[in-house]
């Protein structure tokens, strides 16, 4: 089902990009909103980003926001609620401000089951045309007269683009539409492009111009058919598929939009023209408009793609910071470890010297007896090309090399495992990061200990503070979501009688369980499940989690962020959960 699509395990789902959703269908019905501004007048540009650009429309007081966005995951056309914030305009965005200077809508124009938008606009030199074509990493936006391109948000010179350059000064040619449109199909030619091995919803997609993978999935569904199968076996049901195809023109020729968009856990993850089987297992919610539909989503999905970026990226930065740290921990263990022979070289080095004499020229060991083991006869490893009492003080020097190591590498490797410990705990806290102010509070930590890069330079504008759940009984449980948000609740916002709760023995979050009397047990395995959930064993079914009360932490003196000691505490075994209420005011953080 498509919902599997969206999701990346049980509880958390992913935006995909708008351009995911953009087809044929979605354009035509923009194209019908936009037809209704026919004689509106330019009112002005704004050029948000380097592949975006917003025309103003206005009737009367009335202005209308018009976005053009060539990004290629995230090609759109459609109104926008509200202005975007803008930059200096760009060399195309200064073209379109001057050439429609009083310029006034006159035409909308989108050939069937194309994504191609002709925007007529007459202007004070003549009819000029804005032309969108939203076709993922080929998408442009350009201007053109009758005649020639002016202009274009992306120019694509003859090497870039032999079959189909856009540059100012020649003809503008739309794209080609080298297939059929799914009204121009027959039963019979419907079965003649079905003989292919590629899934039965790729092969349509391949075949039929217009239809997006998600809608050719759709006509599989519709016709009663599995999108995944191999396309030759569904041509017994040629007819049917050809039936849903012409159900879709009819309603592409009507106009019979209906926009809606698709929600899960109250997020939106897609949207369509219509109705959807493909999205039966959403939630599915009529919009006004199919502009309101791709700017909700857009909007949403941006602020998500953009969160995820930062969550993979910081993610990798400290992933190979604690690679690093694990590599050093091992080779300071082996130092170690060998420093340990440390009193074994001053023996070597003193027998050496004693029986020098028996040692012959360029001799690689010598024989003798070890009178640290009752007289063993011992070989002791020379180098050739030293002299017996050269080789003597070599061990001599192994032995002062390694007694330094001994003194030195515990605190070194006691700072490296304090270091990965605090790295272990940040992956854990960037995966369940639930917001960008929760990845703020990660990098700052991080930044402040020296471990990952500077600190951020701004931090976001909504601050969410330590997740806060209600239990039924009434209690509060906080959750840490940094090393020093772990501090600020166990010490600072934790009573002393308070219970702190801890995923036993791995990196995790603090966990408090606040309330005004002795809590229920309900209370405690709910905060418990919490702690295992913020941890690093969240994917585990049963994870054990010390419960204390909070007088019985302390903080060792110059410890990190987030690192304590405890006693007296009871064990409880419980599988990671979230718990389900919140206190009000606040919003359930996405799992995951």
């Amino acid at each position: 089902m498509l919902k599997d699509s969206h999701r990346d395990n049980e509880n958390q789902v992913t935006v995909p990009d708008a351009a995911a959703f953009f087809d044929s269908l979605v354009l035509a019905a923009i194209a019908r909103e936009i037809r209704v501004e026919i004689g509106a007048r330019f009112a002005g540009v704004r050029q948000p980003a380097h592949d975006t650009v917003v025309l103003s429309l206005s009737r009367g007081r009335a202005v209308k926001h018009l976005l053009f966005c060539i990004h290629p995951r995230m090609a759109r056309i459609h109104f926008a609620a509200r202005p975007e914030a803008t930059e200096r305009l760009a060399p195309f965005g200064t073209l379109l401000r001057s050439r429609l200077v009083d310029a006034r809508l006159a035409d909308v124009q989108q050939p069937p089951f194309n994504r191609v938008l002709r925007l007529r606009f007459d202007a004070l030199t003549g009819p000029l045309w804005l032309t969108g074509e939203v076709m993922g990493r080929h998408s442009n936006l350009v201007l053109s007269d009758d005649h020639v391109v002016l202009g274009a948000l992306k120019v694509v010179t003859a090497a870039m683009s032999p079959r189909r350059p856009v540059l100012p000064g020649r003809p503008y040619r739309p794209p080609p539409a080298d297939r059929p449109t799914p009204e121009a199909l027959d039963p019979a030619q419907v079965r003649d492009l079905l003989q292919s091995p590629m899934p039965l919803a790729r092969r349509l997609s391949q075949a039929i111009l217009g239809l997006s993978p998600q809608m050719a999935r759709e006509v599989a569904l519709r016709a009663a058919q599995d999108p995944a199968q191999p396309a030759a076996e569904a041509a017994a049901a040629a007819a049917e598929i050809h039936a849903v195809l012409a159900e879709i023109g009819v309603t592409l020729r009507a106009g019979q939009f209906a926009p809606t968009l698709y929600t899960h856990g109250g997020r939106i993850v897609a949207y369509a023209a219509m109705p959807m089987r493909a999205f039966s297992d959403l939630d599915a919610r009529r919009v006004e408009t199919m502009s309101e539909a791709v700017d909700r989503f857009s909007r949403e999905g941006r602020e998500t793609s953009a969160q995820e970026e930062r969550r993979r990226n910081l993610a990798e930065a400290v992933a190979s910071v604690l690679g690093r740290r694990e590599a050093a921990l091992e080779e300071n263990r082996k130092i170690l470890a060998e420093s340990q022979r440390a009193d074994r070289y001053r023996v070597l080095g003193d027998l050496v010297l004693t029986y020098a004499r028996q040692a012959g020229p360029r001799e690689s060991t010598l024989r003798v007896p070890d009178h640290t083991a009752g007289g063993a006869e011992i070989t002791i490893v020379l180098d050739p090309a030293l002299s017996p009492s050269e080789n003597a003080q070599q061990y001599f020097r192994r032995y002062a090399k390694a007694r330094a190591a001994s003194r030195a590498l515990p605190g070194r490797i006691a700072q490296l495992e304090a270091e990965a410990r605090a790295l272990r705990g940040a992956l854990v806290q960037i995966e369940t990061a639930s917001s960008a102010d929760d990845l703020y509070e990660v990098e700052a930590d991080l930044a402040a200990a020296g471990l990952v890069g500077r600190r951020p330079r701004s931090r976001p504008p909504v601050r969410s503070g330590p997740r806060r759940f209600r239990s039924p009984d009434g209690s509060t449980i906080l959750v840490g979501r940094s090393g020093r948000e772990n501090d600020r609740i166990t010490f600072h916002e934790a009573g002393p009688e308070d219970l702190w709760l801890h995923a036993r023995g791995v990196a995790g979050a603090h966990v408090i369980l606040k309330s005004s009397g002795a809590p229920t047990e309900e209370s405690i395995v709910l905060a418990a499940r919490a702690a295992a959930y913020y941890s690093e064993s969240r994917m585990l079914g049963q994870v054990a989690v010390d419960c204390v009360v909070r007088k019985r932490v302390r903080k060792p003196k110059g410890a990190a962020p987030g690192t304590v000691t405890y006693a007296g505490e009871r064990t409880l075994r419980v599988a990671p959960g979230v718990p389900s209420c919140r206190p009000a005011g606040q919003r359930r953080p996405r799992e995951g």
